[in-house]
């Protein structure tokens, strides 16, 4: 699983899901930093019970982060809302979710970088990267099947069967991938925002 920038890796993927798509494992996370390390996800299931560094949820690594407790589906199980999100708390977290997604489809990058977490993103680096890939590509996210599967007053994961389109300004060349994604969100005093971002492709990219 290798650890690439939000923006950057949404495009990344797809270039690489094109070039690459005998691949196995097309796995990708986000973390807020460009190529920061690889690790591996062998169940490849949703499990609320395996955390992304090895640990138990709440714990901390060796960098002092958060162990992030997320699952993910491989094998196209079904998916299950969590029972216990308030009526006003998803409306809140589908909302902050859609604006994620919605910002950076219309290349509003000042509105984009507002839906990120501070903790889980360097801004200014996501800034000049999102800057940078916009300038030459046009970048589509199409969410489907917007799920919370879990949720705590502090932190809310958000599944969506994704559709990522990168089309080449240039050229008007496009590839189109689909896999899965599992969004964590932070509540920073009152507003949901972006923490990461982990992606599974599905399927060969689409022509």
């Amino acid at each position: 699983m290798k650890k690439i920038t939000g923006l950057v890796g949404m495009a990344t993927l797809a270039l690489m899901l094109s070039a690459c798509s005998g691949d196995d494992d097309n796995t990708q996370k986000n973390s807020g930093s460009i190529d920061d390390g690889e690790q591996t996800n062998e169940n490849g299931s949703i499990d609320h019970r395996v955390t992304e560094n090895g640990k138990k949820e709440g714990s901390k690594d060796e960098s002092g982060e958060d162990g992030i407790d997320v699952g993910f589906s491989l094998e196209g199980g079904s998916i299950e809302e969590a029972a216990n999100v308030p009526t006003e708390q998803k409306e809140a977290i589908v909302e902050a979710f859609n604006r994620y997604i919605d910002t950076l489809n219309a290349g509003d990058v000042d509105a984009y970088l507002e839906t990120l977490s501070e903790d889980g993103y360097n801004v200014d680096e996501e800034r000049a990267a999102t800057e940078e890939l916009l300038a030459t590509h046009v970048l589509t996210r199409t969410p489907e099947d917007i799920t919370i599967v879990k949720y705590s007053d502090t932190e809310a994961q958000v599944f969506t069967s994704m559709e990522t389109a990168i089309k080449d300004k240039e050229s008007e060349e496009q590839d189109v991938n689909v896999g899965r994604q599992v969004t964590v969100m932070a509540n920073e005093d009152g507003n949901w925002r972006v923490k990461s971002v982990h992606y599974i492709g599905d399927q060969e990219p689409k022509e």
